[in-house]
């Protein structure tokens, strides 16, 4: 395959490897859903925790007693670490494509 896109339809073999992090949602027009992948329950249970005591730390920073919530640095390694998994990768190397092939079209369309 190469990996120049010229057409519309050189894009539906890269597409079909991506847009899978943003879904389009059943029920609400117009709304999307991200998944946020997990092992199981409690590993989500955890990552909705430490989500709630990294917000409780920050609505605690002005104060100078942050120990109400344990483990702080450990919570908001977890939220970032989950933040990190949603980035959707697949979908910014399409992306690129079609800024080159965008780029390309509004070159050929200078006057020289």
């Amino acid at each position: 395959m190469e990996d120049k896109i010229n057409t519309l339809e050189d894009l539906k073999e890269p597409a079909a490897h991506a847009f899978h992090v943003v879904e389009p949602s059943k029920n609400r027009k117009g709304m999307a859903t991200v998944r946020i992948p997990v092992n199981s329950y409690a590993e989500l249970s955890y990552y909705l925790i430490d989500a709630l005591k990294v917000s409780v730390a920050a609505l605690d920073a002005e104060h100078e007693d942050v120990t109400a919530v344990r483990n702080v640095s450990s919570a908001v390694g977890g939220v970032l670490e989950k933040l990190i998994e949603i980035i959707p990768l697949e979908e910014m190397v399409l992306l690129d494509k079609v800024r080159e092939l965008v780029s390309d079209a509004a070159q050929e369309k200078q006057p020289t």
